[in-house]
């Protein structure tokens, strides 16, 4: 048996005995190394952004701190253990696949094999979620990330697309917009503006490419599309380089209760804001901060 075996199977045999909840395979041979396992615990693949995995499998992709054109084969080997192992874990988090508990990751790069664990309540982008999640119902903020992340990786029609959403307080939010365009969202069914419903998403990123912001209730339902925003930005302090969309985004969240989910158009770097204060950054294409 090879040591990179070898060390799979401890650390299954380790994850049972721990009590972990998950694990997570960081390799270039995570395939394998997943097909050598027995365990009942949910295994997740991390893989580097784009790359294939077979039917059935659970993965996620790894958002490393690498230029776009790194070679896959180097992203694991530039990059260190831990970062992609931290990585991992806030992707597969923000998708649902993890709890918040213990979490084991198998990491076999090159000729080094560990086994890692990690206590994710003690990571910080998962705390800012968990804070965000006792404004706004959890899967409401996933749904909107993750619908994020794919309009920031995607664009539409192969150009970038810059957009935003207001989540939360709806009435307060209202009160402080308005409707740049007609509202096409107005009249129709809850069903086809539930923003947790992954079949609306063609909708709303089509509907993205509109100027304004998206506008989601506590319950998920979108609310309006198009929609500017009236809060005064005075007082709010923006990063050089901000432009009037992210402005606007942190004034909403400054004057009412609300989460505000931002795309940039030139790069696709996705930011949250509540308070009135930048919270935290997603970059689809490159790395989780």
């Amino acid at each position: 048996m090879e040591l990179r075996d070898e060390v799979a199977k401890a650390g299954e045999e380790l994850a049972e005995k721990i009590g972990a909840t998950a694990i997570i395979i960081i390799s270039p041979e995570g395939r394998r190394i997943r097909q050598s396992l027995k365990t009942r615990l949910p295994v997740i693949i991390a893989r580097v952004d784009g790359e294939s995995t077979s039917m059935g499998d659970i993965s996620v992709d790894l958002y490393t701190r690498m230029p776009a054109d790194v070679d896959r084969e180097s992203v694991f080997l530039k990059v260190s253990r831990i970062e992609l192992m931290s990585e991992a874990i806030e992707a597969a988090y923000i998708q649902g696949l993890i709890e918040d508990k213990i979490v084991l990751g198998i990491v076999s790069i090159g000729d080094v094999h560990s086994v890692v664990v990690v206590d994710i309540t003690d990571i910080p982008f998962i705390k800012k979620i968990a804070d965000l999640a006792a404004i706004v119902d959890y899967t409401i903020i996933k749904a909107v990330l993750n619908l994020a992340i794919e309009i920031g990786r995607e664009g539409r029609e192969g150009k970038s697309v810059g957009t935003a959403f207001v989540v939360g307080d709806t009435d307060n939010v209202l009160g402080r917009s308005h409707q740049l365009i007609l509202n096409p969202y107005e009249g129709h069914p809850k069903e086809a503006r539930d923003i947790r419903d992954e079949n609306n998403w063609e909708t709303v990123k089509e509907f993205a490419q509109l100027d304004g912001m998206f506008i989601v209730d506590e319950r998920g339902y979108l609310q309006a599309a198009g929609r500017y925003i009236d809060a005064s930005a005075r007082g709010v302090e923006m990063l050089p380089g901000m432009g009037g969309r992210h402005l606007a985004a942190a004034a909403i969240t400054r004057y009412t209760k609300s989460v505000a989910v931002t795309v940039s158009g030139s790069g696709g770097m996705i930011t949250v804001y509540q308070g009135g204060h930048e919270v935290f950054k997603l970059n689809p294409r490159i790395s989780i901060t």
